[in-house]
């Protein structure tokens, strides 16, 4: 029996070595590619397969000989999404974004055109960045705001332009639209947006992309505060930032794809 116990959780654990394999980047392998992969026997992949194929956790490709996933992980993918609070999800996340940079965290959606505040954690400073959950902010001016339109398809980014005045704020804010376009540009290179003083006087702002499952922005991050304290340690804002970005995304099955130059 305890052979039996031994056995039957070494092979659920080369099953799920060999789940992990798939992924956007390569959602078919062949049974010999798979057994490369993970230094398996052949017939050990081969038979984890086909038990596989039988619950429609994978399926076959009879042209190719490869396997992909099968439909009923997609319908676990989806009740695992639907179950998902972004908020219950990042909350710890960004709590302890908030205890390291000393600053206010932000996390927000997009929202008709405009990003919304959906949760903040506030800096323990007695002079802070403190907004009304639910409040809509303009997307040309604000950090966060430029980490959505950076997703925009190039038409959709031109309909926003086109229904939207880029309203003045600031001295600082980006009022022509094709400064906007080349800051936006920027901003989906680098995964990283700022607001120098573009939306108030005195607020400088840090922010970063969420990614879902599925490749997409699902929501945005920023830190911010006081311009005298935000300017002097922004690179390593900027690196805290990212690095909690990408935390959040992972727990939400992102897998980012490798970047070739």
């Amino acid at each position: 029996m305890e052979t039996e116990e031994k056995y039957s959780i070494k092979v659920i654990l080369k099953t799920m070595e060999l789940l992990k394999c798939f992924s956007p980047q390569q959602s078919e392998w062949t049974v010999n590619e798979l057994s490369n992969k993970l230094n398996m026997n052949r017939t050990t992949v081969y038979r984890i397969l086909t038990t596989l194929a039988t619950g429609g956790f994978v399926q076959s490709n009879p042209k190719s000989g490869g396997f992909r996933l099968g439909s009923t992980l997609i319908g676990l993918s989806l009740a695992l999404f639907n179950s998902m609070d972004i908020r219950t999800l990042a909350g710890p996340v960004l709590q302890g974004l908030t205890q390291k940079t000393g600053e206010s965290v932000h996390l927000t959606i997009w929202y008709k055109d405009k990003v919304m505040l959906i949760d903040q954690w506030e800096s323990p400073s007695d002079i802070k960045v403190s907004v009304p959950l639910g409040k809509k902010f303009s997307a040309h001016c604000t950090a966060t705001g430029k980490i959505f339109l950076s997703e925009l398809p190039d038409k959709e980014f031109d309909r926003y332009l086109s229904e939207h005045e880029l309203k003045t704020f600031t001295p600082n804010t980006i009022i022509d639209k094709e400064a906007l376009r080349e800051e936006v540009l920027k901003v989906r290179h680098k995964q990283l947006a700022f607001d120098f003083e573009e939306y108030a006087l005195d607020i400088v702002a840090c922010a970063a992309p969420i990614f879902s499952y599925d490749q997409k922005i699902n929501a945005a991050i920023a830190v911010l505060g006081p311009s005298r304290r935000m300017r002097t340690k922004i690179e390593e804002i900027a690196a805290l930032t990212k690095e909690a970005s990408e935390l959040i995304s992972k727990s939400l099955g992102y897998i980012a794809c490798e970047v070739v130059n």
